[in-house]
């Protein structure tokens, strides 16, 4: 008998790719485990987000540090399956993950016990997005208390600050449209779920560039496969011009435009440009009347819908403001955030000089029209320069020429501007002057603990990423398999089983290891999560139907109390009195004060405040008597009630009161009673019209009452009275913020109790 010995292509069958990839999930719990015990005194940033694919939640968490080179490396910690959203189960999540890498690493004899290093690890920093749920789940994590915060994910901050700017922009094509803001929250309640923003009445710019993609974009998953028909319809064209063909660069090249897929919104801006290209004759525009001339069947809604942008001059208006802003500073941004650079070495530099730019460029529209003022980074990488960008260049060459002289363009790109202005001193606020970690306190020990920190999380949108396109090939798979075949793949897992030394022998150990945990099947899994589910999910019905029955109570009780007019009506009050009225003003919708006061006298002057803003005759007391028991004021001058008065040299007038320069120099705050951001055009009491974007503070003085308007910069007051305030601005948002989250997660539960009777 003869043998002949052939190598041969062996395909698995699926049980065997499973049972694979689940013992990957273990050698990569392993190869996790290694690393950190390997490095134990290097500074690690945990990295973690959640998100949805096929219906199922799941959690990223991620773990970078800096290697013996100094270069930032991520490794992923655990890809599962998220059973709770509460900061707590994400905690509990990341324990389990640790728990499980410490448990590898014991029965591989890479340990001798459970190694308490592991089971215990506590990461130096943590990176996330600025959800409060994300920001206590990290601070459960790193084990610190509340306002411990490390710092957000950049490019969280530049979609949030860019998105805000958007939305002034559509404020004022709105305006000019005649678009009422109830057709745009109709519009926006339509598309919610798009995350997108691309209703006309919700945003017409926004909707016309969606739409250009959607129906040409070469590379979209949301395209009409029209793409390729328009670019070989230009390249032809062109092609049948005379002599050399540099149209190509001012009418054609589709593969410019970006997909849109996800919540990453200022891939809006940076379409801003290239579909101002195909607007022009000659460009997308032709082909689309030439299209919709022979009665072309594809996409004919959708390239009716793009006609009309095309043809408003409102909207190409707002999509050249788009493309202007994209140029003047997002790249910019994005280049200065795109390296490994230590975080503390770019986002302290670049928060403070985006500010400045975007408080300029506010003032001065023109400029950023003309491209006189751009930002300009120290901390950017250089551009580089490709065949894209030098189109790009010619875009906003023939962009800027349209658009100077425009006063619509420009008005749009002040207000964007302004927006952009105080979104940044919101979403940036840690990294400006007298923010945790503003230049003035970076330290050796911030350093070190924050060394590997990346400037975002776009770590983990990039396991999800994997993941849908995982799921997309495979469909619903087990937790072990899915997270073996990703993140075996993301790390190089077998590249680090076949360098270990005793590789094989750990391989068959990691099998056996697989292969008890395949025993429970998927049904039980799900079983066994849906008991944990509806017990997390029961409590919190319980927790959140006992607040709004509280809440309704309280309503209910402070629409019965009457609200005080007259300063005269405050002076009997005492404590909870106080506090109602400025609940009751809350509740009639003012803003900018909060309900807690630091102290007695100061509930007081708030209170007038508010009452004298109502109505400025509210002050219904004698001259001199401030309504506050202890608190002395000054009186009227003499020449108050219309009388004029021959002024003295030295003494300065104002409101019916006086004062010499000298006192003035020592004049001490009793209380802040607002806040405001100048918005160039409003004047404000004693400063007049302050330059845009100037934060100002309403103040009343010691000696005076609230009736002198008056307002100061933030430089002008001392740092001591401006964190008291801001400290209670910011605590009594977040109160809010996460009242109104447990009203929408309880309407949500509450939707999914009626669903699940209904069934």
């Amino acid at each position: 008998m003869t043998y002949v010995e052939r190598t041969l292509l062996y395909v698995g069958g699926k049980t065997h790719v499973k049972e694979v990839c689940a013992v990957l999930n273990q050698a990569h719990k392993l190869q996790v485990g290694v690393q950190l015990l390997e490095s134990p005194n290097d500074s690690y940033c945990y990295i973690s987000d959640g998100a949805e694919s096929l219906q199922t939640d799941y959690l990223a968490q991620l773990l970078s540090h800096r290697d013996a080179s100094g270069k930032l490396q991520t490794i992923a910690l655990d890809l599962s399956t998220l059973h709770g959203k509460s900061s707590e189960a994400q905690c509990a999540a990341f324990r389990e993950s640790m728990r499980a890498v410490a448990e590898i690493c014991r029965d591989l004899n890479v340990t001798t016990a459970v190694e308490p290093m592991l089971l215990n690890f506590t990461p130096s920093s943590s990176m996330n997005d600025r959800a409060a749920p994300a920001r206590k789940a990290a601070r459960l994590v790193r084990g610190v208390a509340e306002g411990e915060d490390d710092p957000t994910c950049a490019h969280h901050g530049i979609v949030n600050i860019f998105e805000g700017g958007r939305k002034e922009i559509d404020k004022v094509l709105k305006a000019a449209m005649n678009i009422t803001e109830e057709q745009s929250a109709a519009d926006a309640a339509k598309i919610k779920n798009m995350r997108t923003h691309v209703g006309w009445f919700s945003s017409p710019s926004c909707s016309l560039i969606y739409q250009t993609v959607k129906y040409t974009a070469l590379f979209s998953s949301k395209g009409y496969a029209v793409g390729s028909k328009f670019r070989q319809w230009i390249l032809t064209q062109l092609a049948a011009q005379e002599g050399d063909i540099p149209g190509d660069q001012l009418l054609g090249s589709v593969e410019d435009l970006l997909a849109i897929c996800g919540s990453r919104d200022y891939v809006f801006f940076m379409n801003a440009a290239v579909t101002e290209r195909f607007s022009q004759d000659g460009s997308l525009l032709t082909f689309l009347e030439e299209e919709d001339t022979m009665g072309a069947e594809a996409g004919g809604k959708l390239r009716k819908s793009i006609l009309l942008g095309f043809r408003s001059d409102y909207i190409m208006a707002a999509v050249r403001a788009m493309a202007l802003i994209c140029d003047s500073a997002l790249w910019e941004l994005l280049r200065a955030i795109g390296s490994d650079t230590h975080i503390l070495d770019i986002l302290p530099v670049m928060w403070p000089e985006t500010l400045a730019f975007f408080e300029a460029a506010a003032a001065a529209p023109s400029k950023v029209v003309d491209g006189s003022l751009t930002l300009s980074l120290s901390v950017a990488r250089e551009a580089k320069v490709t065949p894209r960008a030098t189109r790009a260049a010619i875009d906003i060459a023939r962009i800027r020429e349209k658009a100077a002289g425009d006063t619509i363009i420009e008005k749009m790109l002040s207000s964007a501007f302004t927006a952009m202005a105080e979104g940044t001193r919101n979403h940036a606020s840690e990294f400006l002057p007298g923010g945790n970690f503003c230049s003035e306190k970076i330290t050796d020990e911030l350093r070190q603990r924050l060394s590997g920190m990346p400037t975002t999380s776009t770590s983990a949108e990039r396991t999800f990423a994997l993941g849908r396109d995982h799921d997309q090939r495979a469909g619903a798979c087990r937790d072990d398999t899915r997270s073996g075949a990703i993140l075996g793949a993301m790390d190089n897992t077998h590249e680090f089983m076949r360098g270990r030394e005793k590789g094989e022998e750990e391989w068959r150990m990691l099998r056996r290891l697989a292969r008890r945990g395949m025993k429970e099947t998927m049904a039980e899994k799900r079983i066994a999560a849906g008991r944990v589910a509806a017990t997390e999910r029961n409590a919190k019905l319980e927790g959140h139907r006992a607040k709004q029955a509280a809440k309704k109570k309280e309503l209910a009780r402070l629409e019965a109390i009457p609200l005080a007019t007259r300063y005269s009506e405050l002076k009997g009050m005492v404590g909870d009195e106080l506090v109602d009225q400025l609940r009751k003003h809350k509740l009639l919708g003012k803003k900018g004060f909060t309900v807690t006061q630091p102290n007695r006298e100061a509930y007081f002057l708030q209170l007038q405040t508010l009452l004298l803003e109502a109505d400025p005759a509210a002050n219904d007391l004698e001259d001199g008597d401030s309504g506050i028991t202890g608190r002395g004021i000054r009186k009227k001058s003499a020449g108050g009630g219309g009388k004029r008065k021959k002024k003295k040299k030295g003494v300065i007038y104002y409101m019916d009161y006086e004062w010499t320069q000298e006192e003035e120099d020592d004049f001490e705050v009793s209380a802040i009673v607002g806040k405001v951001v100048a918005d160039g055009k409003a004047t404000y009491a004693n400063q007049g019209k302050a330059k845009v974007g100037t934060v100002l503070y309403r103040v009343v003085w010691k000696d005076f009452p609230p009736d002198l308007v008056w307002y100061e910069p933030e430089d002008n007051l001392g740092e001591g009275y401006l964190k008291e305030y801001e400290a209670r601005v910011a605590a009594e948002a977040a109160a809010d913020e996460e009242s109104a989250r447990e009203d929408a997660e309880l309407e949500e539960l509450e939707e999914a109790e009626a669903l699940a009777r209904d069934e």
